[in-house]
């Protein structure tokens, strides 16, 4: 069964699905995607049959060889993308170009944090701003760097109390949208504009 994490992740990346989306669909937990994937664990029967049932593959496949991207674009539709914080399903289509990348993104995403009138402020940002952020790693990620989620709002991790560092789920940000800032090839074409006037 040593194929089944390999296939899992390619469904994943063929369908844009992150491991909590695929899990959410089979009743299961991120983990256990994880240790599938990883190989550290194997599936129940019962699951085995629910995903190539789900996604219309062939059991012997799916077991025993790695699955090519044409055996996958047959499978059932996925059109149910789970969103990070608040478990929210939005629908997206699978047709449209901007779906599929936004779909790759979130797929590789751990949480999305939008800086609203409820929740704090880091310095830096502002209302409306958007944070993507993936988990982090103490040993491996610059300490000033690291945020945690408390009570939903962010904070530094080093600026929170001591007690509440030992069951802080840590976070880095590996992406940014921020609604109050211009965007600077759209300035730089305006200033080129006014030159030409002149």
């Amino acid at each position: 069964m040593s194929f089944f994490g390999t296939n899992i992740k390619k469904i994943r990346q063929v369908r844009g699905l992150s491991q909590k989306a695929f899990a959410d669909l089979f009743d299961l937990n991120r983990g256990v995607i994880s240790s599938y994937e990883e190989g550290r664990a194997e599936p129940k029967i019962e699951t085995l049959l629910k995903v190539a049932d789900h996604f219309n593959l062939d059991l012997h496949d799916l077991l025993t060889e790695t699955l090519q991207v044409n055996q996958l674009a047959s499978g059932s539709d996925i059109d149910h993308l789970m969103f990070s914080t608040d478990h929210h399903v939005s629908t997206i289509s699978n047709m449209d170009p901007n779906a599929v990348v936004l779909q790759k993104i979130l797929a590789n995403i751990d949480l999305i944090y939008e800086f609203t009138k409820s929740n704090s402020l880091l310095s830096k940002y502002n209302y409306g701003d958007i944070l993507f952020l993936n988990k982090a790693d103490i040993t491996k990620d610059p300490y000033s760097t690291l945020l945690v989620n408390i009570d939903g709002n962010l904070k530094y991790y080093s600026e929170i109390k001591e007690a509440e560092k030992n069951n802080s789920e840590l976070y880095k940000i590996v992406g940014y949208i921020s609604s109050e800032q211009k965007n600077i090839l759209s300035e730089i074409l305006e200033r080129i504009e006014i030159l030409e006037r002149k």
